[in-house]
């Protein structure tokens, strides 16, 4: 949705990661960690004429006008996350990443949520992610390191402080500027088409970075699988320079988007890689592009999430899910304590194995996530069905069936990859009333629409 957007008395049309410790000296040829020799370099590189700075941090940086840089940042070394030494003039786009990257990124990240289920739930997943509020997300402890917090599929967060540092021929700090800059990204799960916003405030400007300097904020982005998966949209220019005292209290807004039919598969998938850049020119020095955090999205247009929800959305995919079963809620509890068994104690599940590790479980240490398997994805998908199927009806024979109105429940679901037609015997059959299995399988169906599982996409399960 495109909404007029005031900037405080001037109006624009706009819309409503990995921890990293380098130093880049020269142009772009040498990357090193700030130990050791390297820290050094970095001192000797910060005493040459013009040098500039640019910091990233979880709390304020003081660093007063005249102060020797170096031994003022090693006594606030804890705070800081990223100092980069640049030399780079023009905005450099961060590396386009794809859909198996990004769930590698994921994976390693060890971020997960939980999904609880039912309409209402997901309903209030989405709800909350448009109403999140610049005091929520700064108030998220676990939100202001380089990777933010994916607090779910379409709601983001990330809280920190940049510095603009211009050091003199001695080492010594000759202006500054510093800024509070907070983001909060949402999904949807009605269109390709997410919204980024950009809060500025707690700004301190010194030196030759007064508040008359002037300040400029620019979006870059890689999609993939080409260029035009993703573009920018919905401003006024980009960049968008100006005055640093505008910056104190400062709102912008964005969009991400990605044209139908401009992504891989049945599915259309599409990624984005995006990372703001900010730069600062005033008393005869200019900075380079800062090179902030990047962050993932994933744009769809699938058929496989049920026709009650729409064939397109956008994610944020850099977190592993989980959905949620309750061993107390009474519509569904004999599927929650066969999963909670199979999860927790396999060795009591039928049919029996020696070791048997039951997948799901991406909790406390563990990391054995489910993957969805749609079944007309591909022949291979739909094999695996087949195999899923058969071998769970097999299995099911050895079982005594309580009376006509159970059903025989498997775990892993017949749904995923894991299944019982896996054949490595890493799975659980039982009997459950048939009224739970039903309800059970269409709130997991339910969830894969609102959250946007598509085939082979990873989630875990959570069970009180």
């Amino acid at each position: 949705m495109i909404f007029p957007f005031t900037r405080y008395g001037r109006t624009l049309a706009v819309r409503t990661e990995r921890r990293l410790t380098a130093i880049a000296l020269g142009v772009g040829c040498l990357t090193a960690t700030l130990t050791g020799t390297s820290a050094q370099a970095a001192d000797n590189a910060a005493r040459s004429e013009g040098q500039i700075v640019w910091l990233r941090s979880s709390k304020p940086v003081d660093l007063p006008l005249g102060t020797d840089y170096r031994k003022a940042l090693t006594k606030q070394r804890s705070a800081v996350s990223a100092e980069r030494l640049q030399t780079s003039e023009t905005p450099t786009p961060p590396a386009p990443s794809s859909e198996a990257n990004e769930q590698r990124i994921a994976r390693e990240s060890g971020e997960t949520y939980i999904a609880a289920p039912g309409e209402a739930a997901a309903k209030k997943r989405i709800r909350g992610a448009a109403a999140l509020t610049k005091e929520q997300c700064r108030a998220m402890a676990d939100a202001h390191d380089d990777a933010g917090k994916i607090i779910n599929h379409f709601s983001f967060c990330r809280w920190g402080y940049n510095t603009a540092v211009k050091l003199n021929g001695q080492g010594g700090v000759e202006g500054m500027v510093r800024f509070r800059e907070t983001e909060i990204g949402t999904g949807t799960g009605a269109g390709r088409d997410a919204t980024i916003e950009v809060h500025t405030d707690q700004v301190v400007a010194s030196g030759k970075f007064n508040d008359t300097a002037m300040m400029s904020f620019y979006v870059a982005q890689a999609g993939w699988p080409s260029s035009s998966s993703c573009k920018v949209a919905d401003v006024s220019s980009n960049p968008f320079t100006t005055s640093v005292g505008d910056w104190r209290d400062e709102y912008i807004a964005y969009g991400l988007v990605s044209d139908r039919g401009s992504g891989t598969g049945p599915d259309d998938i599409t990624t984005c890689v995006y990372q703001h850049q900010w730069k600062v020119t005033g008393g005869g020095a200019t900075t380079p592009w800062s090179q902030g955090p990047d962050n993932g999205v994933r744009f769809d247009s699938s058929k496989s999430l049920g026709s009650k929800y729409y064939d397109a959305g956008v994610i944020f995919d850099r977190v592993i899910p989980s959905f949620f079963y309750d061993r107390a809620k009474s519509d569904t509890a004999g599927v929650a304590n066969h999963i909670y068994d199979a999860l927790y104690k396999p060795q009591t599940t039928y049919p029996t194995k020696a070791g048997k590790v039951i997948p799901g479980n991406i909790w406390n240490g563990n990391w054995r996530p489910l993957h969805r398997n749609w079944t007309n994805f591909d022949a291979a998908a739909a094999e695996v069905a087949r195999k899923n199927r058969n071998a769970k009806d097999a299995a099911c024979r050895g079982l005594n069936r309580p009376s006509d109105s159970h059903q025989c429940d498997e775990f892993p679901f017949a749904s995923t990859k894991e299944g019982a037609g896996l054949g490595d015997g890493n799975f659980s059959v039982r009997y459950v009333p048939g009224a739970e299995n039903s309800k059970a399988g269409s709130e997991l169906a339910d969830w894969y629409g609102s959250d946007r599982i598509l085939h082979n996409n990873a989630y875990g399960i959570y069970v009180k």
